[in-house]
Formats: structure tokens, sequence, C-alpha cells
């Protein structure tokens, strides 16, 4: 039914409306993996096929959207001069699979990006742990598991065909290598359950499809002209811990000055999760916008740092796709009462000021700055 009333919404002309009232304003569009062997199948709302990944970029050029990089975009909306329609792109995490599979793309469409990276598993070289149990326990074709004799602190056959007892094993598995092995143990438990299930983990490793990119993968997205910016160094944020949240910020700013030495800016939540009180904390860091995964489109009333977004996905239908691009997502979210209750939750974080942060400060970087200045 819902989907009956999108395409009813797009025969009858309403998307054609709801892009001339919503022209204003800023959408910002949210991508994660893409997939290297069969991710979407296990995971479509991370990872995207490339097909599907074309068929959006084709339906920008089409819709002649202009899509601009997020700096510019923001500055602009601020400034009223931010032309119709303006969409930006945006990636969170860092997969291996934007260099492979996303970034010829926008390379071949001319469109600008913005990669928000987490810094650990770009330091490790080595797979997200917790993505890697999800995946073996899904891909297993056996019914069961026999953990004899004890380890991971675990013992005994667990049921693999429930799917509560199959995810209550998971979060076990996650919360031991999380908790109580490094980095060298955890690689391990993941080859011996490879080998329990019957799934290949070197395969895994070879192919990379659950592995983040290399500093010398990330200089090359950023010379091909993609926007390198801060997701946190482990993909977590405190929430009422301020002083988490900034280890946490500065010390992926560290990482990827390390890698690539230019000013960190922009933000996006780990997850989309934010708290009002996250803006006032951010800004006094240095960070000048941050995005969350809230469905909806930018004004510039809009706090910069928490900027709606659109999540896409292979999970999402190109119809409901062709919806968001155009403003109907927006309009039924007006019409719902939605977007008043989102905007109510902003209005109680504290407005950013007038003028835009230049970045989170390191050592490193304000080594960096006082060579140029000297320079």
């Amino acid at each position: 039914m819902k989907m009956l009333i999108y395409y009813a919404a797009k025969h009858l002309g309403l998307f054609r409306l709801s892009r001339r009232l919503f022209r204003g304003r800023l959408l910002i569009l949210c991508y994660h993996g893409f997939e290297v062997a069969d991710e979407a199948a296990f995971m479509p709302g991370v990872f995207m096929r490339q097909a599907t990944f074309t068929r959006r970029l084709q339906a920008l050029a089409a819709g002649g959207h202009p899509v601009l990089p997020l700096a510019e975009a923001l500055e602009r909306l601020a400034a009223g001069t931010l032309p119709d329609n303006t969409i930006c792109l945006t990636i969170d995490d860092g997969f291996y699979s934007v260099l492979d599979k996303a970034a010829p793309l926008l390379s071949k469409y001319g469109f600008p990006s913005t990669l928000y990276v987490t810094s650990y598993y770009v330091e490790k070289g080595t797979p997200v742990y917790r993505l890697v149990i999800q995946y073996l326990l899904w891909k297993t074709k056996q019914r069961t598991v026999a953990i004899e004799p004890a380890r991971w602190g675990l013992r005994g056959s667990y049921s693999l065909t429930d799917p509560t007892l199959r995810a209550e094993l998971c979060r076990k598995l996650i919360e031991y290598g999380e908790k109580h092995c490094n980095e060298s143990a955890r690689q391990q438990l993941c080859h011996e359950l490879g080998e329990l299930l019957g799934v290949s983990y070197q395969e895994i490793l070879d192919d990379r499809r659950l592995s983040l990119l290399t500093p010398a993968e990330i200089r090359r997205l950023h010379q091909g002209g993609m926007d390198i910016q801060l997701h946190t160094r482990r993909h977590q944020l405190c929430g009422q811990n301020r002083q988490d949240l900034a280890k946490e910020v500065v010390e992926n700013a560290h990482d990827l000055h390390a890698i690539l030495p230019k000013p960190y800016a922009h933000f996006c939540y780990p997850s989309g999760a934010w708290q009002p009180h996250h803006p006032q904390w951010l800004e006094a860091l240095g960070v000048a916008s941050a995005t969350t995964c809230d469905s909806g489109m930018n004004t510039a009333a809009t706090n910069r740092l928490a900027l709606y977004r659109v999540l896409d996905s292979e999970s999402l239908r190109d119809i409901v796709f062709e919806a968001e691009i155009n403003g109907f997502g927006e309009l039924l979210r007006v019409l719902s009462g939605r977007r008043r209750q989102s905007d109510g939750w902003r209005q109680r974080a504290a407005a950013p000021s007038v003028e835009f942060p230049q970045g989170v400060l390191t050592a490193a970087s304000r080594a960096t700055s006082k060579e140029s200045v000297a320079s």
C-alpha cells in the first residue's frame, strides 16, 4: 500500500510540486559500504550493490540536481545562495569498497562527496570484528555449532536456526571479543569460529569485504577529490561523558591528520546517535558541522551540528529514493508532524556560532598550522 501511495503521488504530479516547495532546502544523502561479495544480502541497510548505486547517481544527474561539496553547501545555505534542489553525498565508516566500488562511479558523474572515517580499523588493518561475527553466523549453512572444549566464555551446543538464540550467541561472542581480547586474539577467534561454522575467514580477509581503507587508499581518495572527515576513532559516542567524546574526536582527528595533514572540521555521529548537549561540546572542539541519521532536509535555521540526512540503502526502493530527492518525503514528514517533533528536539540544543570553526586541533595539526604561518 505504501508503494502505491508513492507511485500515485508521482503520477498526480506531487513529486514536481514538492520539488518546488522544498527547492531551497539542502538534502544530504548517507551511504555506508558497497557490495564486494554478498554483503548486500547480509546487511542491506548498510551495504549497497554497485548497480543500485549507479541508478542513484543516474537519477541525480537526470533530475538536474546540483551536487555540491558539504562545506560549500553549508556555507551557501547559511548565506542564502544555495542552488535549488542541492544535494550532498556523504559516506560513513570508510569501507574498502568505497575505493573499489563507489569512487569510480562518483568520478564518472563528477559528483563530490564526503567520507567520514572511523580510524581504529584503518590503523589495525583488520576487518571490523563485530561485523565479522554477525556475518559468519549469517553465512553458515550449519544448524548448530558445538563449542567444545570451553572457549570464549562459552561451552556446549548452540542452535543457529532460532533467530533469538543465534542473536544471543552473536551478542556473547562480540562482547567477549571486545572486552577480553586484543586485536590479535580477536583475529584468532574469527579464524577458529569460521572453521567451526564452515565459513572461510581467509576469504573475508582476502577480498576485504568487511575491511576499512588503508592510509594509502585514504590518500588516493583525497587526491581524487573526496573530502575525508571525522567519525570518531572507535565508532562510539559517549552520550553523557564530555571527556570521552572529546577523546574519541581528538584521537580520530590525530589519526587522520597523521595520514592526511589537513583541517578536520566536519563530523558524523556514529550510528546517527546524538543528544542536545552534543552540538555545544563538538563546537568547543572546533567542529563546524555534524550529521545525524534523522531523516529530513536542512534549512538555514537547522542546527548545523545536528544536520538531517536521508539514509539510502539497498533496502530503499527506487520510487522512495525518487520521492526523497524531489522533496515528497519531506512533504510527508511535514504533514505527519514528524518534522515538527524532530525540529523540537533540535531546539533543545544550543545554537551554533555564526562563524564556522576551522577544525579540531591536535598537537600535530597545531604544529602544521605554525609551520604554515612561519613559511
